[in-house]
């Protein structure tokens, strides 16, 4: 996911713009990553759809329609790469009045994680 409309702006609070982010889940058994961003896409909502689905599909991202789902103003969008176990999710909300959408884009990846047998327990927690 390397690549945005053109155009694109960081999404903005009253201090400014919003960067992104990425937050860590820790589980006894794996560590989910995502990384997380809010931008401004300078289209109207189904042109960002149609954007989203066609650029994904050229970088091997496979859209998932049975967890997507669309309604007048807004979209969530999936995407999963089977290769490498990655997941995008995209929600968009439509500035109609102004031809612009609003984009909150998540990139998570699991990592499967399972203490090392043969190390003691303080080991282990200094590994990790």
């Amino acid at each position: 996911m390397n690549q945005m409309p053109q155009g694109v702006m960081l999404g903005e609070t009253g201090e400014g713009p919003f960067s992104p982010y990425c937050d860590l889940i820790l589980k006894n058994d794996q560590t989910i990553q995502a990384i997380v961003g809010w931008f401004i896409i300078p289209l109207a909502l189904s042109e960002t759809i149609a954007w989203y689905q066609v650029e994904m599909a050229k970088q091997d991202w496979a859209y998932q329609a049975d967890k997507s789902s669309r309604l007048a103003e807004s979209a969530i969008l999936r995407f999963e790469q089977l290769t490498t176990s990655l997941r995008a999710m995209i929600d968009l909300r439509a500035r109609s009045h102004i031809l612009q959408t609003d984009a909150m884009i998540r990139r998570i990846v699991v990592h499967p994680w399972a203490p090392v047998a043969e190390q003691p327990l303080e080991l282990t927690a200094e590994i990790a």
